[in-house]
């Protein structure tokens, strides 16, 4: 399992199949674009999954970097526009390019592709990709939301019986 560590603390806990199913999706994506490396991380730069060539690369230093300069585009995208954040950022090499978007609020997928890839063909498939990624990770937060309510009902009336009946009320 892989934790999610939100900003106010309370992340969902990734189980084993949530985890597979999100391997999967950057396997596909990775096997599609014949990226050289994807990754699926928080955009604390937490690296949660990842896909391709690992060598001679630091996945926890190259996530880490990566949202750094996520989240310095998205102030400068603030600072410029007034809107909250940038979805995409390209960063071109000499032989490889890095294309960085946003997954939600709280992910961010990273993407290491030859110079030759079409742009235009990246952006599609990690579009599908992040589409698939959002509406699992939504629907995942929609049962770990009910499944708390479900919860903290349950727990205040238990707690107000055992109130009552510790007071002599019931």
């Amino acid at each position: 399992m892989v934790p999610d560590n939100k900003s106010n603390g309370v992340g969902l806990l990734f189980s084993e199949t949530t985890y597979h199913k999100i391997s999967r999706i950057l396997y596909e994506l990775n096997t599609r674009l014949k990226a050289k490396l994807t990754i699926f991380a928080d955009m604390n730069g937490y690296a949660i999954d990842y896909n391709g060539d690992t060598r001679n690369v630091n996945i926890n230093t190259l996530t880490a970097v990566a949202a750094g300069s996520f989240s310095a585009s998205n102030e400068m995208s603030r600072m410029i526009s007034g809107q909250k954040h940038f979805e995409h950022v390209l960063h071109e090499g000499v032989r490889d390019n890095v294309y960085m978007c946003s997954v939600g609020s709280e992910y961010l997928m990273i993407i290491i592709f030859d110079k030759t890839a079409p742009i235009g063909f990246v952006r599609l498939l990690v579009h599908a990709a992040v589409n698939k990624l959002s509406q699992y990770l939504d629907s995942l937060k929609a049962q770990k939301s009910k499944t708390a309510q479900f919860l903290n009902a349950e727990f205040r009336s238990k707690l107000d019986n055992e109130m009552d009946r510790a007071f002599g009320l019931m």
